[in-house]
């Protein structure tokens, strides 16, 4: 809560300091999908990812007078160092306390991951990448989106808008299964 929440309300509010003499500006923040259902993550996390969504739409509220637009961005699953070494945590921790290597991970682990958000996702035929996060936040950072302000944009694939959690707790049962049988 700390770093997620506290964190990203210091940035808003010294972001705006200098944004508001000059009335203009952007601030964009990360949230997650966690931040828009139950049961894609910790109790702790999926607090603070809604702590951001409603702060985000707060401060765009207070902001916007000012002409700064205050949006984030809600993105899936990305199979990031840290995604996949959570989840190689997670599958180590099922076998045996051990030495459990933090660093890049293999690129079978990141396939793996990119499997596994792919076949949760409704949109078929494309990859979640850090590169699409990217796009997003340049997007909301832009010309483009002079008029998008309090917005929290998903990249999910249709995840948040196509799965339960009923069936997300499956899809993720299933995963933790076959990740300990092989």
């Amino acid at each position: 809560m700390r770093v997620n929440v506290k964190g990203v309300a210091l940035g808003m509010k010294h972001a705006a300091r200098a944004m508001i003499p000059r009335r203009c500006g952007c601030i964009i923040s990360t949230a997650s999908v966690a931040g828009l259902m139950g049961g894609l993550g910790p109790h702790a996390y999926t607090a603070s990812k809604h702590a951001i969504v409603g702060l985000t739409k707060n401060a765009a509220c207070e902001l916007g007078k000012y002409g700064i637009r205050v949006n984030c961005i809600s993105p899936f699953g990305v199979a990031t160092s840290m995604l996949v070494n959570a989840w190689r945590k997670e599958d180590d921790d099922e076998e045996e306390e051990g030495n459990v290597s933090f660093g890049m991970p293999l690129e079978e682990e990141v396939e793996k991951t990119e499997e596994f958000v792919r076949g949760l996702a409704n949109l078929k035929g494309a990859t979640l990448k850090a590169r699409d996060i990217a796009e997003a936040a340049l997007y909301l950072a832009s010309d483009e989106s002079k008029y998008v302000s309090g917005h929290n944009l998903v990249v999910d694939g249709g995840i948040t808008s196509s799965r339960n959690c009923v069936g997300f707790f499956v899809a993720i049962s299933l995963h933790q299964a076959s990740s300990t049988s092989n």
